[in-house]
């Protein structure tokens, strides 16, 4: 294999989840490793902090679907989805 096709090979793994991990959302604690994504077993909405320290709320999550993000908290106050699940 080439060094191009190598790198695309990569790269294409590097995007695609490895782990998940249960998450119970805390308004201290920080996650033990960032995750790059996650998914809600029932709707409503996230509030996070991302890994360069901005916060916000994805509103209305749904079951299912991946919402991607370098998020190293997920807290508890605002997040009215349940059944978080992080994608590593």
């Amino acid at each position: 294999m080439g060094i191009l096709a190598e790198q695309l090979k990569n790269q294409k793994e590097a995007q695609v989840p490895q782990g998940i991990v249960s998450i119970t959302p805390s308004d201290t604690t920080k996650l033990a490793k960032p995750i790059r994504a996650f998914m809600v077993t029932a709707p409503g909405d996230v509030s996070l902090l991302m890994n360069d320290g901005s916060s916000g709320i994805y509103p209305g999550c749904v079951a299912g679907t991946q919402y991607m993000g370098k998020i190293i908290r997920i807290n508890a106050a605002g997040t009215s989805a349940t059944g978080i699940k992080g994608l590593l």
